[in-house]
């Protein structure tokens, strides 16, 4: 009678089956849990002991008791990774656990082949396998078949994977003119050569593919249990199940995979036999019809396919994106158009303009077809100075005797922190951009979108810069402001006069411009010549006909103009190269006036331009700058963003904290996320560094609680964001920082006599349609006092932490407007 251990699976009842199953995970997870949990030092000697156990057990011939140990160093090895990623940093944690693994693992294996510790026991096969299986082709690629049974060459190409690091996928064209699309790369001719076999990979079960090469017929096989092909011989598969699980050798019979399977009859396109897709929809359109408006013209388009798609490195490309040989009156062309091509007429009905090429070699360029004088190509739309705005262009508008319109569109500067940076991202899409805060400081989100233009490309230009008009978006009723170019500026940048139907804008400006969303206003920069640079933006209100300046200030591009408020990209300053900005000193270099500003805004290698966001609003009496700080009347959530003042309940002091960001640091929003690396400036002047922006006020303006957020602390929940209550006593300068560590985002409800309550959440992030609403903790003030006081440090009006000391000169040169209200 057998060792149980050694019966075949299905030999055993199903609750024996369930036990050993629960064994064997037993057996994986507990020696990893416990070498997670215990200190460090002894999990790396958990390992090494089980280093030394093989070896013993290896000089000893105890075969069987090695591979236990070396089981046991397997688990081991696993717990130590995930012990490491616990101990080390953020950021650091997922790479370090990951190295220790995978070279715990590969010093487990390399021990056992040198110990002869390694199991050369075949594997057992599965019930439907006629014995082992020989080994074939890895599903990960490498040894695709190149050639068929008859010496012809297979084209492989377009590899992709299953994830990172996943079973490869490939397309196979094989020599008469069959593709066969997204197939695992371990495939197998029969031995007759009649039919190829491949499977499917897959996320969830994977499927087989068999071609019936003679008949050009392919079956989708419902069977899902080879990831790895190994022989085709005598109407019998062979390979083997997933490398990852058990490698468990399996085979079945040609006639039961094609009894159960989908027949799916090839297509012929052209040079191809492809399967039945959507490229047949694609090319549903036998004829296209566009006619002009007074019906005398005619444009016909039938479909060109090249006359060999096999040749292409895209063979399916033609099908995707079918072309259509164009006819005018019947008379046949060598122009290509698509189906959606915009086919814009001349109301005359005499021309028409698109976009198209001639002949299939060529290039996509913009074509005039007219009666009288045939076609013509027109030169490219657009030449731009080198510090223009990015621009884009696609399908004709309009047609006219002089001009051809096309859809255009100016990139959006976004800075590159958000609010601020030192540098100005292109970005030449629509986006989400911060237009305001809810009242505990979260952000409200709106679209932004890019700045539309026309260009009205001349008919008889040859593209020379200049030649093309710029027309904005609509200013007035349908009339929009045209731009025509009068010079460039040793600095790139080129000088257009501003027209709004009759009204020629006095002056000279950039092409840059904004038109605000209720089309009533147009934003626009003066053009300069060096030394100077624009000082100022200016806002030309349409409907009366002036123009309305802005206080001095350095504008780089204009950002938005939603409403009354204009945004504008400012140059603040210059930081040198090798100095990290801060938020108490974001440059280190002042602008010079305007009249001597324009070298000073230029790249230069020793130092970065630093820009702004600032806002102005616009109303018929002129352009008012904003602050850059709000007033708040309630304690801020963990999220809430920005630059902030929060006034105590006396009036008699007020807190501004600025310079909160994400931990992350960039340009995206990350609207649910927390902020930390605040910095606190009382009208009091205590200053305190390294916070978050909740906190709150004691009724008697005595105390201000606050929030610090520690991201490389694990959290008793878990975590890894650490959360904890700091408390500021105004009065005697002093500073107490609790050790207990919060739930995640502690938001503050009230400071009342001897109590303080805060709100603790589930998470570390607000989601959208926040479903948890937290719990309430309460802090005694008589415990919070009890903790060991920091004694803020004076200097001059100033009041710091022992950390904040060496930035004392930054404190003193901050601007502190916005507490000037309170003091």
């Amino acid at each position: 009678m057998p060792h149980s251990s050694d019966q075949h699976a299905d030999e055993k009842s199903l609750p024996r089956l369930l036990l050993d199953l629960l064994w064997q995970i037993a057996v994986l997870l507990i020696p990893i849990f416990l070498v997670t949990v215990i200190p460090l030092l002894w999990a790396l000697g958990v390992v090494l002991a089980c280093a030394a156990l093989m070896w013993l057990t290896a000089r000893l011939g105890w075969q069987r008791t090695g591979r236990g140990a070396a089981r046991l160093m397997t688990s081991a090895a696993i717990g130590l990774g995930f012990n490491l990623g616990r101990a080390l940093p953020a950021y650091w944690d997922i790479a370090g656990a990951a190295v220790v693994m995978f070279c715990g693992l590969a010093c487990v294996s390399h021990l056992e082949k040198r110990f002869g510790l390694a199991d050369k026991t075949p594997a057992k096969s599965s019930p439907l396998t006629g014995g082992q299986s020989s080994g074939g082709a890895s599903a990960w690629g490498g040894d695709e078949p190149r050639q068929t049974p008859e010496g012809e060459p297979i084209r492989v190409f377009n590899y992709s994977e299953i994830a990172m690091g996943g079973p490869v996928l490939c397309d196979y064209l094989f020599p008469d003119g069959v593709l066969l699309q997204g197939l695992g790369s371990s495939a197998r001719f029969s031995n007759d050569g009649r039919y190829f076999a491949a499977p499917l990979p897959s996320r969830q079960a994977w499927g087989l593919v068999i071609l019936d090469r003679q008949l050009r017929q392919l079956y989708q096989c419902s069977f899902d249990e080879f990831w790895e092909l190994d022989a085709f011989n005598d109407g019998t598969l062979s390979g083997r199940y997933s490398p990852l699980v058990d490698n468990g050798a399996r085979q079945i019979s040609l006639e039961q995979l094609l009894a159960t399977a989908e027949r799916i009859d090839l297509v012929p396109v052209a040079d191809l036999w492809l399967e039945p897709g959507d490229w047949q929809t694609n090319l549903a359109h036998e004829t296209l019809r566009h006619t002009s408006p007074d019906a005398q013209q005619r444009l016909d388009a039938h479909p060109a396919l090249p006359a060999s798609l096999r040749e292409l490195p895209q063979p399916c490309d033609p099908l995707r994106y079918p072309e259509y040989r164009v006819d005018i009156n019947g008379e046949p062309t060598s122009l290509l158009i698509r189906a959606d091509t915009a086919i814009i007429w001349n109301p005359d009905s005499r021309s028409f303009g698109c976009r198209a090429r001639m002949g299939e070699d060529q290039a996509l360029d913009y074509w005039l077809w007219h009666a009288d004088r045939g076609w013509q190509t027109l030169p490219c739309p657009w030449i731009a100075a080198d510090s223009e705005p990015s621009m884009g262009w696609s399908e004709p508008l309009a047609l006219d005797d002089h001009y051809l319109r096309l859809s255009s569109y100016f990139d959006y500067p976004q800075p590159d922190h958000g609010l601020y940076g030192y540098g100005l991202h292109s970005i030449h899409s629509d986006c989400d951009s911060q237009v305001g805060h809810a009242p505990n400081g979260r952000i409200q989100v709106a679209e932004r979108l890019l700045t539309q233009v026309q260009l009205a490309v001349p008919l008889a230009g040859d593209g020379q810069r200049g030649a093309t008009m710029v027309e904005s978006a609509a200013v007035t009723g349908k009339t929009r402001a045209q731009f025509r170019w009068q010079q460039d500026n040793s600095l790139g940048l080129g000088g257009y006069t501003c027209t709004i139907g009759d009204w020629a804008l006095p002056g000279v400006w950039l092409l840059d411009h904004r038109v605000s969303d209720a089309g009533r206003y147009i934003a626009l920069i003066p053009f300069t010549l060096p030394p100077a640079s624009a000082g100022y933006v200016l806002v030309a209100d349409a409907q009366e006909r002036q123009l309305l300046n802005s206080p001095p200030l350095l504008a780089a591009r204009l950002l938005d103009f939603r409403g009354p408020r204009l945004s504008v990209a400012v140059i603040r300053g210059r930081l040198d190269q090798d100095r990290p900005g801060s938020p108490l000193q974001r440059f280190d270099q002042s602008p010079p006036e305007a009249g001597d500003a324009a070298e000073f805004s230029q790249y230069r290698p020793d130092s970065r331009l630093y820009y702004e966001w600032c806002e102005l609003e616009v109303s018929p009496e002129g352009l008012s700058l904003l602050p850059d700080w709000r007033l708040v009347k309630q304690p801020q959530s963990s999220v809430a963003d920005g630059n902030f003042v929060q006034p105590a309940p006396t009036n008699n002091d007020a807190a501004w904290l600025f310079g909160c960001e994400t931990e992350y640091a960039d340009s995206w929003l990350r609207v649910q996320s927390p902020r930390l690396g605040g910095h606190l400036l009382t009208a009091s002047g205590c200053a305190i560094s390294d916070l978050a922006p909740s906190m709150i006020w004691s009724e008697d303006a005595r105390y201000l609680a606050l929030t610090r957020l520690h991201t490389d602390v694990e959290d008793e929940h878990g975590g890894r964001l650490a959360w904890r209550v700091l408390l500021l006593d105004v009065r005697e300068r002093t500073l107490r920082q609790s050790p207990q560590q919060l739930r995640n985002r502690p938001q503050f409800e009230s400071f009342k006599a001897e109590v303080l309550k805060v709100r603790l959440f589930l998470r570390d992030w607000e989601a959208e349609d926040e479903t948890d609403r937290g719990s309430i903790t309460a802090l005694k003030l008589s415990e919070l006092l009890a903790l060991p006081a920091e004694a803020l440090s004076p200097s001059a009006e100033l009041w710091l932490t022992k950390d904040q000391l060496s930035d004392t000169d930054a404190w003193r040169a901050l601007d502190t407007s916005p507490l000037s209200h309170w003091r």
